[in-house]
C-alpha cells in the first residue's frame, strides 16, 4: 500500500535530517579541533614567557608554569563540555523534527529533552557514563602535559649541567648531551605538549572527538526512535548504513538480516542495536506497517541462519577472526554474538570444564 502524504513528508524529512546531523558532526569536530588548537598556542605562549630572552625554561619556573597550563586546559574542559552539551540538544532536535507532520508538538518537545537526559546519564558497557569518559580525557590531558613539561626541563637542565661539567675538566661534551640540552626550550616544550594532546590515536584531542561523534549520534538516535514510535502507523526502525561505512562490521548483520519477519534490518521498536559501537556512522529510517510485505514475513531468520549465508570474509568482518572460529566450531551461540571475545572465550572455557 501506497504512503500517505504526511509518511512520505516524514521520510523526505528524515533525508534532510540525516544531511543536517553530518553537518553538524563535521561542524562539531572542527570546531573541537580548533578549540585544542587554541590552546595549544596559548600555552606556547605561557612556555615562551617563561623562558624569557634565554628562551629555556628552569626547574625552578616549572610550578608555575605548569598551574598557568593546567588553567589553560581547566578553561579548554569548559568550552569543550559547553559544545558538546550543545551538540547533543542540536542533535535530539534534529532527531524529532521530521516527525511534526505525524506526532504532536508537545510530545515531540518532550522526547527531545528526554533523549538529551538519556545520553547525559547513559551508562556504557564498560560502566562509565559521559561524566565519567570526559574526566578520563581531561586527567589524560593534564597527565601528558605535565610529564611533557616537567620530563623536558629535567632533562635540558640536567644535560646542561653535564655538560658544564665537561667542560670543566677540558673535555667536549658528547653529541646527545648537546641535543639534550635542547630539550628545555621553549620551541621544544611546546612541541612535545603539542603532539602529547593532539596527535595520534588515543590523544586527548582523538578521545574527545570519539566521544564527541558517539554522542552526538546517540542523542539524534534516541530522539528519532522515539518520535518514530509515536507515529501510530509505524512498525519500527531500518537499520542503515553510511555511505561513508569503511568496512564490514556488526553493522552489516543489522543491516542485512531480518530477524523480526520485517525485512531486512528492520527491527520493531525498542529492539534496534543502533549505534552498535562508538564513532557509529549508520543512521535509521521509519517504517511503517503497510510497507512490511509477504516476502519480508515469510524471509524471518535467526541470527546463526543469517550468519550461515554470509561469505567468510564478511562473516570474519562482522565477527572478528575468535569469534568467526568459534561460531564454524558451532561453539557461539546467538546470545554471544554481540559480545565481546574474552567473554566468549571465557564461556567456552567453563563449558569444557563442565
Amino acid at each position: 500500500m501506497a504512503l500517505t502524504p504526511k509518511q512520505q513528508a516524514v521520510i523526505a524529512a528524515s533525508a534532510k535530517g540525516r544531511k543536517a546531523l553530518r553537518e553538524l558532526d563535521a561542524q562539531a569536530l572542527a570546531d573541537l579541533e580548533k578549540q585544542y588548537d587554541d590552546a595549544v598556542q596559548d600555552i606556547r605562549q605561557m612556555i615562551a614567557a617563561m623562558a624569557g630572552a634565554a628562551g629555556v625554561v628552569s626547574t625552578a619556573a616549572l610550578p608555575a608554569l605548569l598551574l598557568q597550563i593546567q588553567a589553560r586546559l581547566g578553561n579548554l574542559a569548559s568550552a569543550r563540555n559547553a559544545a558538546l552539551l550543545q551538540g547533543i540538544d542540536q542533535a535530539a532536535t534534529i532527531g524529532v523534527t521530521p516527525f511534526t507532520p505525524t506526532v504532536n508538538a508537545a510530545q515531540l518537545d518532550s522526547i527531545r529533552a528526554e533523549a538529551v537526559q538519556f545520553v547525559r546519564g547513559h551508562v556504557g558497557a564498560d560502566k562509565l557514563k559521559l561524566s565519567d569518559r570526559i574526566w578520563r580525557i581531561d586527567r589524560h590531558a593534564n597527565e601528558i602535559v605535565s610529564q611533557a613539561v616537567q620530563n623536558a626541563v629535567v632533562r635540558g637542565e640536567g644535560a646542561a649541567q653535564a655538560a658544564r661539567d665537561f667542560l670543566a675538566r677540558g673535555i667536549r661534551p658528547p653529541a646527545d648531551i648537546d641535543l639534550a640540552k635542547n630539550a628545555a626550550t621553549a620551541g621544544n616544550i611546546a612541541d612535545s605538549v603539542e603532539e602529547g594532546l593532539m596527535t595520534g590515536r588515543g590523544a586527548p584531542l582523538d578521545n574527545a572527538m570519539r566521544v564527541m561523534r558517539t554522542e552526538i549520534n546517540r542523542s539524534h538516535t534516541k530522539a528519532y526512535q522515539k518520535s518514530a514510535a509515536a507515529d501510530d502507523d509505524s512498525i519500527g526502525t531500518q537499520f542503515m548504513l553510511s555511505p561513508r561505512h569503511p568496512r564490514v562490521d556488526i553493522c552489516d548483520m543489522h543491516a542485512r538480516a531480518n530477524l523480526f519477519g520485517l525485512g531486512a534490518g528492520v527491527y520493531p521498536h525498542g529492539r534496534s542495536p543502533l549505534p552498535a559501537h562508538v564513532n557509529t556512522l549508520s543512521f535509521e529510517v521509519i517504517v511503517y506497517r503497510d510497507e512490511v510485505t509477504d516476502a519480508d514475513k515469510a524471509g524471518k531468520q535467526t541470527v546463526v541462519e543469517f550468519l550461515d549465508t554470509v561469505p567468510i570474509p564478511d562473516r570474519k568482518g562482522i565477527l572478528g577472526v575468535n569469534k568467526n572460529e568459534a561460531f564454524e566450531a558451532g561453539k557461539l551461540p546467538a546470545s554471544q554474538v554481540n559480545s565481546r571475545w574474552r567473554d566468549v572465550k571465557r564461556r567456552i572455557k567453563r563449558s569444557k570444564v563442565d
